[in-house]
């Protein structure tokens, strides 16, 4: 069995990985959820576990656990991008956000400069559009306002011989509303993953399809214990891979 530390995205808390983690302890393995840590205080967690973990990054936090990998590698045994931002050295979120038509959330961001904090409307809309209407409602009121200006974690230099030693898999949102899959997709391109999964689900796929992310950490976990070569699959693999996640 595995220890899985999940790391949340901006706006979120803890509370999102509830469901997955329900699924993943009932099948045997340990599971870690910090609330609303930044980089060292996750690295202290990744450190003090019994074993090496997998380390699993929603949005934004994608580039924290790239940075853990960097920093500890010996610590990581796989990491896994839940439409999750995976940056080449030099490469920026707004980057990323600059070419991705298919993203609703540039245009729901509210500033406030006085407070300097930005939240985002319509939150239901743009992360959870395929969770039933009473789950958004409930997830939605958990979001908080984040800092205008991310608090100021160490830029972290990602090397062949830290971060690229460690195994990755990427896993798609298709209905990806926030984060679009094309862009998704330039990233695990970009930074290729030993295996790439899609899922017909929103932003929030802890919430809109709990069973079939579990499906996907479970096979990639099992797959890198296996010792499987270190690339990304076809499409046909692609597809495959998304009906297993689908219908399991």
């Amino acid at each position: 069995m595995s220890t899985y530390l999940l790391v949340h995205a901006r706006w979120y808390g803890a509370w999102c990985w509830d469901r997955l983690s329900d699924r993943l302890r009932r099948a045997g393995n340990t599971v870690v959820t910090p609330d609303r840590a930044g980089l060292d205080e996750i690295r202290d967690l990744v450190e003090t576990q019994a074993e090496p973990v997998v380390l699993v990054g929603h949005s934004s936090s994608g580039m924290i656990i790239s940075a853990l990998g960097e920093l500890v590698p010996h610590r990581v045994r796989l990491l896994v991008y839940v439409s999750a931002f995976l940056l080449p050295n030099g490469i920026t979120p707004p980057d990323i956000a600059a070419g991705d038509s298919e993203s609703l959330l540039r245009e729901h961001l509210v500033v406030d400069p006085a407070r300097g904090t930005v939240t985002v409307t319509e939150p239901d809309k743009v992360f959870m559009a395929d969770c039933v209407p009473v789950d958004a409602t409930w997830a939605a009121s958990r979001l908080v306002a984040e800092p205008l200006l991310p608090p100021g974690d160490r830029c972290v230099i990602l090397t062949d011989g830290n971060f690229g030693s460690v195994p990755r898999a990427y896993v798609e949102c298709l209905n990806d509303r926030a984060l679009g899959p094309a862009a998704q997709r330039r990233m695990h391109t970009m930074t290729r993953c030993r295996h790439v999964y899609q899922l017909a689900a929103d932003h929030s796929p802890f919430l809109s399809d709990p069973d079939g992310l579990t499906d996907c950490l479970l096979d990639a976990t099992a797959r890198f214990s296996r010792g499987d070569k270190d690339r990304c699959p076809g499409e046909a693999e692609l597809a495959d891979i998304r009906i297993r996640a689908e219908t399991a």
